[in-house]
């Protein structure tokens, strides 16, 4: 089943027909106001009164006894003690309607926006965040100049839960964000994002547009230090992709460094602007070579940040080179502990002028 219009379902299936599907009895209407024995604790007392008061207008619902509170599509999960993700696909199923009764339909929203789009909304994004010092710090300890800092847009992901629903909702008024990995609504329908520790790195396309953004990690997660920002399995979220950069490549290349991190891409990208692809957690040689048909190439570089560290790394190198081998390209691994480690010291030299300057 498709991820729906959730705007559309917030219309439709509203606090009354919840009430209806989980057999609640309203005791006494009131104008917008209906009155019903609170299904989480009414039951448990003697008394049998009706302290949970059910919202038409704003579709919530609140237990003047226990406290339990929230939305008609929040009521239906706890009472099921399911997700509000299954409750919506449950009452789909069912009977909806509005309070007319009229009839309507549910499209699916959730198919990947195009770039363009993407890149917009992106843009805008970044725009609205600050790069903590910490992680400016972290960028020119790889080599990055201050310039190229602010050109690629590196930006923290915010840690404080209401600034980041406050930038969904500015972005929400702007775009649609159905169809932008990274974003989801909450049981409110606000417009959010998650938060993780670590700071946005864009990754663009050979047109220079972005195509989603990955997550450099403060700690590493799972054995990784860098992650997608997706919105899978969220309400109205929309899963990334596992997008490849490239830089560079001709008909007439023959050599292509191929990197397992965007960071290091970026870097040669900036620097010696050799032909270059970066990639992020794929376990096959398809993509790479998708994007070195019909050129001259034959050698390829895996230029890997420290050896046998990251186990998931090394399954990755494996499978890819199974497959590259009997193609006959010639293959070469070179682990760096550090970033500058991959440039030669004439290249460290000049490049080391060029941040005083």
């Amino acid at each position: 089943m498709n991820v729906l219009d959730y705007e559309a379902v917030k219309e439709h299936i509203n606090i009354l027909n919840v009430a209806y599907h989980i057999n609640l009895e309203i005791i006494k209407q009131n104008g917008a106001e209906a009155k019903v024995i609170c299904p989480f604790c009414g039951y448990k007392k003697l008394s049998k009164q009706p302290t949970m008061s059910l919202n038409i207008r704003s579709n919530k619902y609140h237990c003047f006894s226990c406290g339990k509170g929230g939305y008609a599509l929040g009521l239906y999960a706890k009472f099921m003690n399911i997700s509000n993700d299954r409750a919506l696909k449950e009452l789909l199923e069912k009977e909806c309607y509005s309070l007319d009764k009229s009839k309507f339909e549910i499209t699916p929203v959730n198919q990947l926006e195009e770039t363009e789009m993407r890149d917009r909304v992106y843009r805008a994004f970044l725009n609205m965040l600050k790069l903590e010092p910490s992680h400016k710090k972290e960028l020119k300890d790889l080599g990055f100049l201050d310039s190229s800092i602010t050109e690629g847009l590196y930006k923290s992901v915010p840690k404080n839960y209401i600034k980041r629903r406050l930038i969904g909702s500015a972005l929400s008024r702007k775009f649609n964000l159905c169809g932008i990995p990274g974003f989801f609504q909450e049981e409110d329908f606000k417009w959010t994002f998650s938060r993780c520790d670590g700071f946005f790195v864009p990754v663009l396309n050979e047109h220079g547009l972005i195509e989603g953004l990955s997550i450099h990690l403060d700690k590493e997660f799972n054995g990784n230090k860098d992650i997608w920002f997706s919105s899978n399995n969220k309400v109205n979220g929309t899963g990334a992709r596992s997008w490849i950069m490239k830089n560079n490549i001709t008909e007439d290349s023959e050599t292509v460094v191929v990197t397992d991190n965007f960071l290091l891409g970026n870097l040669i990208k900036e620097t010696i602007n050799s032909p270059m692809i970066a990639f992020q957690n794929f376990t096959n040689s398809y993509t790479i070579l998708s994007k070195i048909e019909n050129t001259n190439i034959r050698n390829i570089l895996f230029v890997i940040r420290l050896p046998n560290a990251n186990q998931n790394l090394d399954y990755i190198i494996n499978c890819i080179f199974s497959d590259l081998i009997p193609l006959k390209y010639n293959l070469d691994i070179k682990y760096i502990s550090n970033y500058k480690d991959f440039f030669d010291d004439k290249f460290n030299e000049t490049y080391s002028l060029k941040k005083v300057a």
